[in-house]
């Protein structure tokens, strides 16, 4: 490689292109890299994919070159593993084995590193459902560690924490909930320390929270237990709620210009609620809500001013964000445990079983593509999207698609 090359390369910024810094992007599953494949198969546009230490039901996060992800292994989940691949090869470049602090019986009912990591241009912040939070610098050293299990208290549940990581441009959000102390937590970058915590009722639920920007100010979204909330994020201070909700323990909230989307198993707490407001605004702010649409465990997608819920048994309902009327309804070929993709004109709609269907963003049910991988028993978790390339996560295997 020529020095004129390096320079470029070194002096060229990372664009969005070549990141997926956390759950689901910047948690909204929209995805503006050039040249993603539309079609793959076993033998056809798989660039590699790799085994990996233990099982993970993580998505991948992706910066400039690098991938990192999590994963844990043993009877009680007793060892945790955040792993660093090269993104053009799928070269293992560290690998780094934690202790967990506490431990739960690995079951298929349980949760497996479920919370996705987050990154940024200095470290890659990876939580455990053992409670274990920790901060790596890009080369895999480590920079603090936080152990909430025991600073808060272990935690009660029968299915595990699922909750992914957020970032603001100070602070790691952790939420937390569960039949014991809940909390959301802003933990500073930096030092590992807590800028903030706030307490919330007992309950339990795999929803992350989400980070939105109203009225020049940034707010953070739960949603679950029946709830709604937003929270300040310079403070925690809770701004509004919406309540009386059923269901809405798995989805994550979803962003579309002033509104929150909400998906839930139950029908009639699909809904979207105008930001902003004080205190309970479930008589004030709640603009529609779904007739027949429910969102099982994957997030509702919205993008170019339509909303996509999926159901347990793959039926895709297509919704106008303004108004809730749904366009269509079409089924795939089963549930996705991954949430939607929204790339260019396309929507990419990864069922659990491996199958991947590919469909033209619009008011009309157009399928444009059919893609199957060969998972030998394993389950699609997770997916990364960046420049000609999709990442997709599996338990124990991640797979590279690209047609370059």
């Amino acid at each position: 490689m020529n020095l004129m090359l390096i320079l470029f390369l070194l002096l060229t910024p990372l664009t969005s292109e070549s990141r997926w810094t956390a759950f689901r992007g910047t948690g909204d599953s929209h995805s503006t890299a050039r040249n993603l494949p539309l079609e793959w198969s076993d033998k056809k546009n798989l660039a590699w994919s790799v085994n990996l230490t233990g099982y993970g039901q993580s998505s991948p996060v992706v910066w400039g070159n690098k991938i990192f992800l999590t994963s844990t292994q043993g009877e009680n989940k007793e060892r945790l593993f955040v792993s660093c691949f090269y993104l053009k090869s799928g070269k293992k470049l560290w690998e780094k084995k934690q202790a967990a602090t506490y431990t739960m019986k690995d079951a298929n009912t349980v949760s497996k590193a479920a919370p996705t990591p987050a990154v940024d241009e200095r470290r890659v912040y990876a939580f455990f459902e053992s409670g274990d939070l920790f901060a790596f610098d890009h080369k895999g050293e480590l920079l603090w560690q936080r152990k909430l299990a025991g600073e808060y208290g272990a935690y009660k549940t029968n299915h595990g924490l699922g909750s992914s990581l957020a970032l603001t441009e100070q602070a790691v959000i952790v939420f937390v909930v569960h039949q014991g102390h809940s909390y959301l937590l802003a933990v500073d970058k930096k030092s590992g320390r807590n800028l903030w915590m706030t307490d919330l009722a007992e309950g339990g639920g795999w929803t992350s929270p989400i980070i939105a920007s109203h009225q020049g100010s940034a707010q953070i979204l739960i949603s679950v237990n029946g709830r709604v909330a937003a929270f300040e994020a310079a403070t925690g201070r809770e701004l509004w709620s919406v309540k009386g909700l059923k269901g809405n323990n798995i989805p994550s909230p979803s962003i579309g210009d002033d509104l929150v989307v909400i998906g839930s198993s139950d029908k009639g707490s699909n809904l979207a609620i105008q930001l902003g407001g004080a205190g309970d605004v479930s008589e004030t702010r709640v603009r529609w809500r779904a007739k027949e649409a429910t969102s099982s465990f994957c997030s509702p997608l919205v993008y170019k001013g339509l909303v996509y819920f999926v159901n347990k048994v793959g039926a895709v309902f297509c919704l106008d964000l303004k108004t809730g009327e749904q366009l269509w309804q079409t089924r795939i070929e089963s549930d996705c445990w991954a949430s939607p993709l929204a790339a260019g004109d396309h929507i990419y709609f990864f069922t659990v079983e491996g199958v991947t269907e590919v469909f033209r963003a619009g008011t009309s049910p157009e399928r444009i593509a059919r893609n199957e991988l060969s998972l030998n028993g394993g389950r699609i978790y997770g997916i990364a999207a960046v420049d000609s390339a999709l990442l997709i996560r599996c338990g124990r295997r991640l797979i590279k698609l690209s047609e370059r």
